[in-house]
């Protein structure tokens, strides 16, 4: 009896665990990152402006965002995962920003 009652408490404690998606594979963030800077690069090109160089974001920056032109593809990776946006300011030029996201989890609402 004992050996069931641990058995029914061991499924229950670890079912949770098995509905999250963890992966420590970090492939899927590179690709998606790299698919940003891709499409920004011909962005800049079609427009004829410089490439930004990716600017970490730290708190209280003040940014001057006049145009949103891409942000990357939000990721279900059960972690905090790194983001880009890239803007257009004021003056019309390109910047783009990292930052770090909670990213929405596999299974999860």
């Amino acid at each position: 009896m004992r050996i069931i009652k641990s058995l029914i408490f061991a499924l229950t404690v670890a079912a949770p665990i098995a509905s999250y998606a963890f992966s420590n594979d970090d492939s899927a963030v590179k690709s998606a990152l790299k698919d940003h800077q891709a499409a920004i690069v011909e962005y800049a090109e079609k427009n004829s402006k410089p490439v930004p160089k990716v600017v970490e974001y730290k708190y209280g920056m003040n940014l001057d965002i006049a145009k949103v032109v891409r942000t990357s593809p939000e990721l279900r990776e059960c972690k905090v995962i790194p983001q880009l946006m890239t803007y257009e300011d004021s003056n019309g030029d390109l910047k783009t920003l990292q930052y770090q996201v909670m990213s929405r989890c596999r299974g999860k609402n």
